[in-house]
């Protein structure tokens, strides 16, 4: 873990497990949360929008890009 810096950079060791150990701060139950493809950022979405990822292919490609680093 880098402890030099204030700022993590998404190459920084745990850099997607701190940014995303916790509910985004618009989540308020009624949401679900996906990761976004290319920069696998947490984000809160409508029941409906959350269909439409995993059905319409985001969620593959979030899968295709491999273990989070």
């Amino acid at each position: 873990m880098i402890r030099d810096r204030l700022i993590m950079l998404p190459c920084d060791e745990g850099f997607y497990d701190i940014l995303n150990g916790s509910l985004p701060v618009d989540f308020d139950g009624s949401q679900c949360v996906v990761a976004r493809s290319g920069s696998r950022l947490l984000e809160t979405v409508s029941f409906d929008e959350a269909i439409e990822y995993a059905l319409g292919g985001e969620y593959d490609e979030v899968e295709e890009e491999g273990e989070w680093e």
